[in-house]
């Protein structure tokens, strides 16, 4: 067989290879590295719009790789323990259906904060960042909300992707410098809020 017979037969089984694992997989392409799947249960468009600007936010400032999430939203606060928003291994619970659009989109981004902290902040920066802020626990419940470290750093980080319109839930108020560089020590990144600036 000549050098062009050979890569001619070399040609046809590589496109035959590919029409065959075209019927077999059926057309489907890999998703984006970026693109994890995120389902949202129950929302309606203008609170589809909330959670799916937070996602966005998240990619903006370049906190990719979100852990595959459940969101479900509610009509009453039943689902979320009396509160707004609930985080859970993947399955985010959101009953903001009361809330103005500022709040749905915060919440939104708060609850994704603690799914993003839990898939890729390691210990040793988590226990740099309660040492920083004073606090004693990670998610003690028997701990008032605002003193927990999980939710001051939702807190921050929720505050260095929004656009300035909330500050964040603290025990006490926090300058914007402050503020800063926690989001930094957490992300290892810039905060993309304009209350930065």
């Amino acid at each position: 067989m000549d050098s062009a017979t050979s890569t001619r037969s070399s040609r046809i089984a590589l496109v035959l290879c590919l029409a065959f694992a075209t019927v077999i997989l059926g057309n489907q392409r890999p998703a984006p590295a970026d693109a994890r799947p995120l389902a949202i249960h129950g929302a309606n468009a203008a609170e589809e719009l909330a959670v799916d600007w937070a996602l966005h936010r998240y990619r903006l400032a370049g906190l990719e790789d979100m852990p595959s999430l459940d969101v479900y939203l509610h009509r009453s606060h039943e689902a979320c323990n009396g509160g707004i928003g609930l985080y859970h291994a993947g399955r985010i619970e959101l009953c903001t259906k009361t809330s103005s659009e500022p709040y749905q989109r915060k919440f939104a981004l708060h609850e994704m904060a603690h799914a993003w902290t839990e898939a890729h902040i390691e210990g040793a920066i988590l226990n740099r960042f309660m040492e920083i802020r004073g606090i004693a626990h990670w998610n003690d419940r028997s701990e008032d909300w605002k003193d927990r470290g999980t939710e001051q750093a939702a807190e921050i980080i929720t505050w260095g992707l929004g656009e300035g319109e909330i500050v964040p839930l603290l025990p006490e108020a926090v300058d914007v410098r402050t503020l800063a560089g926690l989001y930094e020590l957490l992300t290892g990144r810039e905060p993309i809020t304009p209350a930065a600036r």
